[in-house]
């Protein structure tokens, strides 16, 4: 939070006291970050951008996270999903509210997408990329894209090991 405040007064800054002569975009890359100025109106804003350290790489991600997904026909879809070093997992589902509601575990590798994304292979009728992040990681629509409207802060999963 503190990196925030810092990055956000120093945009401040340099707002106030750049000039810009036109639009344009440069970027400037190295090993490890590439930074981009943009140039407004009358403002030069400078942002560092991180293009090495990633979720798989940077972030304690394996463990169990668990959470009550949403559900169109019953309570919810209590979830654990366990991720393993060793690129393996276990899925274990149950449907809540059902007259019948046995746990179904599946289990199998998975793969790293752009370093932030895991996709679960072996999974066949229900959502298999997650978005990793620390110490959650949030389910993905069909298309593996972020889950958007009044819902989608429910389809999180919380780390508990």
């Amino acid at each position: 939070m503190r990196i925030l405040k810092i990055f956000i007064w120093l945009s401040v800054v340099a707002l106030c006291s750049c000039k810009g002569e036109g639009k344009k975009e440069e970027a400037v890359s190295t090993d490890t970050v590439s930074t981009m100025k943009m140039i407004t109106d009358s403002n030069v804003i400078t942002a560092a951008i991180d293009t090495v350290h990633t979720a798989n790489n940077s972030l304690d991600w394996d463990g169990t996270y668990k959470g009550t997904l949403p559900c169109a026909d019953c309570e919810g879809i209590e979830t654990e999903l366990q991720l393993n070093k060793d690129m393996t997992y276990a899925k274990t589902t149950r449907y809540l509210g059902k007259k019948v509601s046995i746990p179904s575990t599946a289990h199998g590798t998975f793969i790293w997408k752009d370093g932030s994304h895991v996709f679960l292979q072996g999974l066949t009728n229900e959502p298999s990329t997650y978005f990793v992040a620390e110490n959650k990681i949030f389910q993905l629509d069909g298309q593996g894209k972020k889950v958007e409207g009044s819902l989608a802060d429910k389809y999180t999963l919380t780390k508990i090991k």
